[in-house]
């Protein structure tokens, strides 16, 4: 029989949480100062308008570079 465990604690779950942590904000806070800056909204409404693409964009990108975080070489 073949050893499949390893020794390494599993990494992938705390990588892709330490991703999103990071790509949430960035990307809300990013996509709230485009938005401003591009249309005539003021910044509360700008807040609004860009909370569900920035949720949706900083939590798959940054689950995603989580993930990618712990790929090998």
């Amino acid at each position: 029989m073949a050893h499949t465990e390893s020794d390494q604690p599993d990494s992938m779950g705390p990588a892709i949480a330490r991703g999103i942590l990071v790509g949430l904000p960035v990307s809300l806070i990013g996509l709230t100062f485009a938005i401003w800056l591009i249309t005539d909204l003021d910044l509360g409404d700008s807040l609004v308008t860009a909370l569900l693409p920035g949720i949706l964009l900083g939590v798959f990108g940054g689950g995603f570079a989580g993930m990618a975080m712990t790929m090998k070489e």
